[in-house]
């Protein structure tokens, strides 16, 4: 007959629960979105020769207009936390965020205005009826449903237009994003967590300093 020490640590070991690591999920969630978009990217620029400057002049100036408001809001970022460069950590993520953004918005204009509609209403139709119970609704929802349709349209245009171009600009588009999506992520922490942390006295002195002039 078994110890019954034995038993009982055997059933605890089988009913606690295991800590789930979320770093491996995000990581492949970061790899698939950063492939999808660099796909389609990497599509409309090799098929379209205007394309890559369009795209690159707004995701130019999508991203210093949002690098400003980002360092605005970073110097109470890093009044809160405590944490030194708050401002230029913001600003640099907001700036990184608008130029993702302006990339998509700059692939937008070069796409037909139907295509990209015809895609937007497929991909919402389709995110609702057949991926309802797969952890991609999850994490896109119905508006993220419309933006990937609208991608999908972008990169049917492109494979149209210029097949063989296309299939080498989605070849190493989707490499390249699916490494620098999670590469991305993996900075932010890092940088996040390597910030230098302000003294609790610091605030003080600064009021001070502002009192005596």
């Amino acid at each position: 007959m078994a110890d019954p020490e034995v038993y009982y640590y055997l059933n605890d070991l089988q009913t606690t629960p295991k800590a789930r690591r979320w770093w491996p999920k995000v990581i492949a969630i970061c790899a698939l979105l950063g492939g999808i978009y660099g796909a389609v990217l990497g599509s409309a620029i090799a098929a379209s020769a205007g394309a890559a400057n369009v795209i690159a002049a707004a995701a130019g100036i999508v991203a210093v207009l949002c690098a400003f408001p980002g360092a605005r809001y970073g110097f109470f970022f890093g009044m809160v936390n405590r944490v030194r460069f708050g401002r230029l950590f913001l600003g640099t993520i907001a700036a990184v965020a608008g130029a993702i953004l302006g990339g998509y918005l700059g692939l937008m204009a070069v796409t037909p205005l139907g295509v990209v509609l015809l895609g937007a209403v497929g991909g919402w139709f389709f995110m609702r009826a057949v991926l309802w119970r797969f952890f991609l609704r999850r994490i896109l929802g119905g508006f993220g449903g419309v933006l990937l349709g609208a991608c999908i349209g972008a990169m049917i245009a492109a494979l149209q237009k210029d097949q063989s171009a296309a299939l080498v600009g989605i070849a190493w588009g989707a490499g390249l994003g699916a490494v620098a999506g999670p590469l991305l992520l993996l900075l932010l922490i890092g940088t996040l967590r390597s910030l230098p942390r302000t003294h609790g006295n610091d605030r003080g002195n600064v009021v001070d300093a502002s009192f005596r002039r």
